[in-house]
Parts: C-alpha cells; structure tokens; sequence
C-alpha cells in the first residue's frame, strides 16, 4: 500500500489536465516528491533504448546529468531499466563498477552514490524511465519502493495524455522543463551523417559518434556539432577537413 503523502501525490496527478492548460505533472514539485521516496532528486524521460530519454520531469542539476552521461557513453541504468522494462536499484554505485565502468565512476564524480531507476511502461508498450538518485550510499525501503512504482504508473499515464506544446529553440530547458527538449536534435542528425558517411546502420553510426568523443575526451554534443558543420567526416583517413 503506498503511504499517505504519495497517495495524495497520485490523487493530484489523476485530478490533472482537465482542461487544456491544466497539467498535473507539470504543477508536481519533483523535489517534494523526491523527499517522500526518501531521495535527493527525482525525474522522468520520455523514449526508448538505444536512443535515450528526453527530459518531460523534474530534474535539478544532478539528475539531468545522469541523464546526460547515460546517453553520451551509451549504458548505465535508465537504458538497462528501459531495454528490460524491469527496475534497476543501485543502492551503491561504487559496488557497480564493473556493471557500468564508464558510468559509474562518472556518476560518483556528480555526487551520486546511489541510482534507482523504474521503467514507465503500458503492458509491454515502453514510455521512459524515472530516474531517483540519493547522495548517500543505501537501498530504498521496502515502502519506498512500492510509492515509486506507483509514481512510475502515474506519470506514465500523465505524460500519455500530456498535450506537448510546440518545442521552440534548440536551447535547453532549466530544471523542471515539462516540455521534450530538442538539444540533442544535433546528436541525432550527426548520427544520420555519418551513418550515411560511413555507410553503416543508424545504431553503429552513434556508437562511433560516441567512441570518437571518448576517444578524443570531449562531449559527444560537441563532436555532433562538428559533424554537422562538416568540420569533422567519418570515413576520411583523418576524419577532420575545413569548409570547402
């Protein structure tokens, strides 16, 4: 049974968007909601393995870069959570080095010792994932569990029927955005480019993408953006050549 104060979280999200500008979801403090699951911060992305997950709630610095790491180095526990539509708990990162060795050490770094991870589904359908993260080392209590996995159902039907405005910009939104954010519009075309440069499948093209940032220890928006501005091609014997 979930506790009082997430049921009184859950009765706020059914009552939301009854008209056109009402939104449960959005008006959802994730810091209050992040404090009654017992963690630091709390958020949720819409979309699917390999590509990631765009943010639609919550946030704060800490979980947007989790986010962020798990889509340049290509693992961590949102992808695990949305490719096995199961629960990833990590109530030690330190102790899932080996599991994750790019982003568990990268995780450490931000201040995150411990990830939870639930996967926003219908059925069989994939939606997203929410993300939680704690400071502090330690499992969830068993209650705590049981409120986020009603949260995760909650939210899953509360971004389905969310009426997604026109993204404007290419610009990244501030923590707590209720819109899909379009800064990795670049990424995915760079993909295409060198997909087509390369002349290999869309998911082989971004693990090149991907290696070549962390081969040359830079973000892997960057290398996008140099894709895309035909500084940098793929299957060249040097990969860079200036403007024509």
């Amino acid at each position: 049974m979930v506790s009082d104060p997430m049921a009184m979280v859950l009765a706020r999200l059914d009552h939301g968007g009854a008209g056109d500008d009402a939104d449960g979801l959005s008006h959802l403090a994730s810091s209050a909601v992040a404090a009654i699951v017992g963690v630091d911060g709390i958020c949720a992305g819409v979309g699917t393995a390999p590509a990631g997950t765009e943010p639609a709630w919550g946030g704060g610095a800490v979980g947007t870069e989790l986010e962020d790491l798990q889509f340049a180095l290509g693992e961590g526990p949102s992808r695990d959570a949305a490719a096995t539509g199961v629960p990833v708990l990590t109530p030690d990162l330190a102790a899932a080095l080996a599991r994750w060795p790019a982003f568990a050490p990268a995780a450490i770094d931000l201040g995150a010792r411990a990830v939870f991870v639930f996967p926003l589904r219908i059925g069989a359908i994939g939606v997203g994932t929410m993300l939680a993260h704690r400071s502090a080392p330690g499992p969830l209590t068993p209650g705590q569990v049981t409120d986020s996995l009603a949260l995760a159902d909650a939210v899953t039907l509360a971004l389905l029927h969310r009426r997604w405005p026109a993204p404007e910009g290419t610009g990244r939104p501030g923590p707590g955005s209720a819109q899909p954010v379009t800064y990795r519009a670049e990424v995915h075309q760079a993909t295409g480019m060198a997909s087509v440069q390369l002349g290999v499948s869309l998911a082989e093209a971004l693990v090149r993408l991907r290696a070549h940032a962390w081969a040359e220890d830079r973000l892997l928006t960057d290398v996008a953006a140099d894709v895309v501005a035909r500084r940098l091609r793929f299957g060249e014997p040097d990969l860079r050549h200036p403007d024509p």
